[in-house]
Parts: C-alpha cells; structure tokens; sequence
C-alpha cells in the first residue's frame, strides 16, 4: 500500500512518491516511532535513513514527510548518529535544492543541530553558494539566523570555538540524562510492599481509614 499512496498523495497532502508516509495519520505514528531511543525505532530510523537520494529530498520537501525526517534528524540513543550518516550526506550534499522550501529548511536546520561541528561547517560552506536566494525569502532568512550564518562567514575561528562549546554541553548534558537511573521508589517502601505481599492495597485502605486495616 505504499508506492499506491505515496501516488495517490503526491503533493497535494499526502505522501511523497517515494511512499514513505500514508497521509497525515501514516506521517504521525512514523514520527511518533521515531522519537523513541534508537534500540526501539532502531528498524525505522535505517528504513527511513536509507531511502534513496530523490525520494529523499522529495520527503525533505513534503510538508508531511519532512516531520518524518526532522524527527529521525533527533531520535536519541548510541547508534542514531552513525545511522543517520546516509541521510545527513544526502541533505549536505543537496542543500542548494532544499532551500527553495519551507520545509526542506526546518529538515535542513534538524540536519545542523545533529551535526558535530566540522559536518556543520560543512553545511554553512554548502548554503553559502545559496546565500542570496535564501535572504530572499522569510524561511531562509530564518534559517540563517537559527545557524548563526553571518557569525561564520565574518568570524569562522570564533564560530566554531562557540560551537564546540556547545556541542560539549549537549554531551554532558547527554551523559547525565543516559547516567540517571530510571524512577525507584523510596527507600524502605519496596520491603514495606514485600512484608503487606498481596494485600498492599487493604493496608492502604486500612491506613487512609483510620487503621481499621490492622483491626480488621
């Protein structure tokens, strides 16, 4: 049923040719899948890295379909960035055709936030050939901006310093939230719960009336 959508919608709102999302129902639940950490939407995020080059950019340009790919752009977990490889090659080297749309510039500003700095440079160097054509327009004005474009044509040492710096904080950043262990209980409730064993919701009820719990 894919390549049937992915006809049927054509730009008129619902899938690229490509067939990579169903109308906007089939978009939410891929984008939804690929907010999971890498190790649940490991199968998504290949299939949706993996596309080829022209159904690809014709996602990146698709109102629907481009969430699809900003959302793969951030799926978190050890493994998602070197998974994204394919499609941040892809996106770098086709940036002068993603910047005429909307929505291939918010793909394009997803691709440089999960990006380490040199591949960041890289994509700055790529948008620099498309500078005027991008001041032409409010999205690519925006775009700019959000990258901190005219810092790194007039300053690229103190750009990158900035950058790097940055990039440092999101990874300790990074390293505390995988480091934290998952939500436990007090200390002393799990052997309170073990000594109650199966009749932990009586003695609730018990203590919340007054201990007739106990009594009973």
């Amino acid at each position: 049923g894919g390549k049937g959508g992915g006809k049927g919608g054509g730009k008129g709102g619902g899938a690229p040719a490509a067939g990579l999302v169903v109308g906007n129902l089939g978009s939410r639940i891929l984008e939804a899948l690929l907010t999971l950490p890498y190790a649940e939407s490991r199968a998504a995020l290949h299939s949706v890295c993996s596309l080829p080059p022209s159904p690809l950019l014709e996602a990146a340009r698709h109102p629907l379909a481009s969430r699809v790919l900003e959302a793969a752009l951030r799926t978190p977990g050890e493994g998602a960035a070197q998974a994204r490889e394919p499609l941040q090659e892809t996106l770098r080297s086709n940036a002068a055709k993603l910047v005429r749309s909307r929505a291939g510039c918010f793909v394009l500003g997803a691709a440089f936030d999960a990006s380490p700095t040199a591949a960041q440079e890289s994509l700055l160097a790529a948008l620099a050939a498309s500078e005027a054509e991008l001041r032409g327009t409010t999205h690519g004005n925006a775009l700019l901006r959000r990258l901190r474009f005219d810092h790194y044509k007039s300053h690229p040492g103190s750009w990158a310093s900035m950058q790097e710096r940055a990039q440092r904080k999101r990874d300790s950043f990074a390293e505390l939230f995988a480091a934290e262990p998952a939500a436990r209980p007090a200390r002393g409730s799990k052997q309170r719960r073990g000594k109650d064993g199966g009749e932990g919701k009586a003695g609730r009820e018990g203590k919340a009336g007054g201990g007739e719990g106990k009594a009973g």
